[in-house]
């Protein structure tokens, strides 16, 4: 067992997606998913050890939240609390690529018309590749982003944005939308 504890210090993270699905009634539901290179099998084996995986999940799902509760998020001015409600780990076909996933759900009141989300992120250097994807109720428009993250909106309901290891990433984001 202390080998496989050593193994995790193995465990390279390697790129991160994460998908916001934002409803008008002001639930907004993340699937925010880490990807990472185990060439020592931690995860493989942590998967055939039944108590070893419910505690190492119930660790990451901790851990998740230790570092969402340090975020700051605000939904029309009101700050608004970030909650794992899930977290699983999978193992990506027969690579040594693992996959840990969230699901995160937070909420606030959606006003007719103008909304904002604001979020203050620790400042840091992107220490992997990332994309995250918002998707807004059909109709509604993106007016205004903030963010130091490259991004595109489609269709003004769907925004995509990414950043690349080693881009600076973090700070103070800001999104404006229009509901229909």
């Amino acid at each position: 067992m202390s080998d496989y504890l050593s193994d995790i210090d193995m465990v390279v993270p390697v790129h991160a997606d994460s998908f916001f699905s934002v409803s008008s009634t002001g639930e907004i539901h993340e699937r925010l998913c880490f990807e990472y290179v185990d060439p020592e099998g931690y995860y493989r084996h942590v998967l055939n050890d039944e108590p070893l995986f419910a505690a190492e999940v119930e660790r990451l799902a901790d851990n998740m939240q230790y570092f969402l509760d340090r975020e700051r998020v605000e939904i029309n001015g009101v700050r608004v609390r970030s909650v794992v409600r899930y977290c699983d780990i999978f193992l990506k076909g027969d690579t040594d690529v693992v996959g840990v996933v969230y699901l995160i759900d937070f909420s606030g009141k959606m006003a007719p018309g103008h909304n904002r989300i604001e979020t203050w992120l620790e400042r840091e250097d992107a220490p992997y590749d990332f994309e995250i994807i918002w998707r807004f109720p059909v109709g509604t428009k993106v007016v205004g982003v903030t963010t130091e993250l490259e991004y595109e909106v489609y269709g003004g309901d769907l925004m995509v944005l990414w950043a690349f290891e080693g881009d600076h990433v973090g700070g103070y984001e800001q999104l404006e939308f229009v509901l229909p």
